[in-house]
């Protein structure tokens, strides 16, 4: 999956987080002299980086080993996380006031922009973003709400903000992602119409791919992929799923991320994934992830026979359960 599992990202890419307060005078790096620049972290910074991130993961892996933190809860790992990143924070502080070199004070706010964002520490995110103007500022927003919309923190007030900066951003893509990240859908899914695929699509069997083809059937839209660990872990639970409700009005439609077909097909026939699946081999630049914002997989709506969303959480057994109650 494209960032990885939460635990993954936890120990791996754990880099590093915020400052509390912004400094008066704001960076600023054009994407332009990004180009002319190696970004890599030397010096203080990568010390601090090596060395908070080794730590950070030795706590959370500790928690997880003695049994306090359950990997599988994702509030509590965002909790666990954040009461551990708030040291990180300060000390983040302190080393950015002694780096004098835009660059790197870059790489440090970026890693503290990812850490930050992932441990829903939203007021500190702010405050590291205020360090920034131009098209960093504008990465750094994007970056943040993509991975508080990932771990389901709700964006404040202030954050919208931000995010409303970006609809006057002359990058067309800037702009249409922040659009995405204010629809109230994106948001809150659950009882608002699902929104309908791209105009000419098709599914691997020929048929249209469109949602007044499963009209009346409860719908699960899988977006996934065959290298996508957490998504492979998904499929036995999935074909049991579906082979007991297919008959009772269920029916799953797989938007794959895969770019070989010839691996893709083996791996749905192996697996007996015998409903439709959309395969358009681009991988990450697939052509109907985008309408959904789809940042990471696996990523599921279950839709009621209108088109309305029920529920985005269906991992680890929720997805029968959810059919236990509406197809008895």
């Amino acid at each position: 999956m494209k960032l990885r599992s939460f635990v993954y990202m936890i120990i791996a890419v754990l880099l590093l987080c915020p400052n509390f307060a912004a400094w008066a005078e704001q960076d600023e790096l054009t994407q332009e002299q990004l180009k002319e620049m190696q970004l890599q972290p030397s010096g203080p910074v990568l010390e601090f980086l090596e060395k908070e991130n080794a730590a950070l993961g030795e706590k959370i892996q500790a928690k997880i080993g003695d049994g306090s933190l359950d990997p599988s809860n994702q509030a509590s790992m965002i909790a666990a996380l954040g009461g551990e990143a708030k040291g990180i924070l300060e000390r983040a502080v302190e080393l950015r006031k002694t780096i004098k070199e835009p660059a790197q004070r870059l790489i440090l706010d970026m890693e503290m922009v990812t850490l930050g964002s992932q441990s829903g520490l939203m007021q500190e995110v702010i405050a590291i973003i205020a360090n920034w103007k131009g098209d960093m500022r504008e990465a750094m927003i994007i970056t943040a709400a993509q991975r508080f919309q990932m771990m389901k923190v709700a964006m404040s007030e202030d954050f919208d903000a931000l995010l409303k900066e970006l609809e006057s951003s002359k990058d067309p893509q800037i702009v249409e992602a922040a659009g995405r990240m204010l629809n109230p859908f994106f948001r809150s899914p659950e009882g608002k119409p699902f929104p309908e695929f791209p105009a000419g699509k098709k599914t691997i069997d020929g048929k249209d791919l469109n949602l007044a083809r499963f009209k009346g059937k409860v719908l699960l839209v899988d977006f996934w992929a065959t290298w996508c660990p957490p998504c492979r872990a998904e499929v036995g639970p999935l074909v049991s799923v579906y082979n007991k409700y297919k008959d009772k009005g269920f029916e799953i439609v797989g938007i794959s991320f895969d770019k070989e077909r010839a691996d893709f097909d083996a791996f749905v026939k192996e697996n007996k994934m015998d409903w439709p699946h959309y395969f358009d081999g681009k991988h990450w630049e697939n052509e109907v992830g985008p309408t959904y914002g789809i940042q990471s997989i696996p990523t599921m709506y279950l839709l009621d026979g209108e088109g309305k969303v029920i529920s985005t959480d269906l991992r680890d057994g929720k997805l029968e359960k959810e059919l236990e109650k509406i197809l008895k």
